[in-house]
């Protein structure tokens, strides 16, 4: 298997590769928490739903008012969250409001969340459970998309049909060793070597390389979102579901709370349970109505890059993918506990876990 590196100026938008515990690493992030920044969001315009200054630093504590640090910019799988704050859910379930902010980077969740810097913040399922074995002050209490996203997708014009046909074939990735993992145990369970095939780390650049045909395959691209714009530029990918691939399903993007405080102040927890009922209204409220969800994303999109006929495209497709079968940000321990055991297998945790300590139902809406 050859790696070749290819560079795009973005920031990656989604899973960082591990989230760093070294004693320097807590210290600047609870100095980043500690000072203010007069600079303004780069996730959209202070007029709006998404507040501005700092991406990242501390916000002064308010039980009414609580500041939801997301995984990266307004995007199409933040429909719910922005829904619930146009209809007012948030407020009719006892806050007196809710901020949505950007951060200045997918990891700084789950950090500011567990220094108490920020009260809520959204990650992924993959990093809260990396979170549990270097042990940060975490817990998921929902689950905001409750499948996985992230989808094997092979290029219309390559000729390809079947993961079969990838041998010696050039695959993009996001360079990613969680999408790595994917890509290798969907290829071994369809009988492919990953060894015969080109990993080509293109980070950002997984949609301009499937374009020119450097690549014939992508990992790291969302269904909702990576397949969507290349069926805009003209492409039909052929798509295949991880989950249906050989690793286990995963909630995609989960709400993260403060551990400790969850257990030790009846203040904080009535909050994430005020938040978590008016979730549950956007939420269902972005799967009954798609153009209402389209209708609440497109003042913040701005920042993220996203087209009117992106949103117009990419929101239904994500909805859709709300549906939970367990119910309303329900999340299943055995699942979590298989997708860690698979972790453990791949080398992404260096050592066993066990999730109960990483997601808890308690403060859904009816618990």
């Amino acid at each position: 298997m050859k790696f070749s590196p290819m560079t795009d100026p973005r920031q990656k938008r989604r899973r960082p590769a591990m989230i760093a515990l070294a004693a320097a690493g807590v210290t600047a992030t609870l100095a980043l928490a500690a000072c203010s920044s007069s600079s303004s969001s780069a996730s959209a315009p202070a007029s709006s739903p998404v507040a501005s200054g700092s991406a990242s630093a501390a916000v002064a504590p308010d039980p009414a008012n609580p500041t939801v640090l997301l995984d990266w910019f307004p995007n199409p799988d933040h429909a719910s969250l922005f829904l619930a704050k146009a209809q007012g859910d948030f407020t009719k379930a006892g806050l007196s409001g809710v901020t949505l902010q950007a951060p200045s980077g997918s990891q700084d969740a789950l950090k500011l969340v567990s220094t108490g810097a920020m009260p809520l913040g959204i990650s992924y399922t993959p990093n809260v459970i990396t979170a549990l074995s270097q042990g940060l002050d975490v817990e998921a209490v929902a689950a905001l998309v409750p499948t996985p996203l992230n989808t094997l997708l092979i290029s219309s014009t390559s000729g390809i049909t079947s993961i079969k046909g990838l041998a010696g074939k050039k695959i993009g990735t996001d360079g990613d060793p969680t999408d790595t993992a994917v890509l290798n145990t969907i290829l071994r369970k369809n009988g492919v070597n990953p060894s015969s095939t080109q990993q080509i780390a293109v980070s950002e650049g997984l949609i301009p390389a499937m374009l020119s045909g450097n690549v014939q395959a992508i990992i790291g691209g969302y269904r909702n979102v990576e397949a969507i714009q290349l069926k805009l530029h003209g492409q039909t990918p052929v798509e295949f579901k991880i989950e249906d691939e050989g690793v286990p399903t995963y909630d995609e993007l989960v709400i993260v709370a403060q551990k400790s405080k969850l257990a030790s102040d009846p203040g904080y927890a009535a909050m994430v349970k005020d938040f978590l009922a008016g979730l549950a209204k956007g939420d269902a409220a972005a799967q009954a109505s798609p153009a209402a969800a389209i209708a609440a994303l497109k003042p913040v999109i701005g920042a993220g890059g996203y087209t009117d006929a992106d949103i117009n495209a990419m929101v239904p497709v994500t909805v859709a993918d709300y549906k939970n079968p367990l119910g309303f940000g329900e999340m299943s321990t055995s699942n979590w506990q298989a997708f860690a055991n698979w972790m453990l297998a791949n080398k992404l945790i260096s050592k066993s876990v066990n999730v109960s300590g990483a997601e808890t139902d308690a403060y859904l809406p009816g618990k």
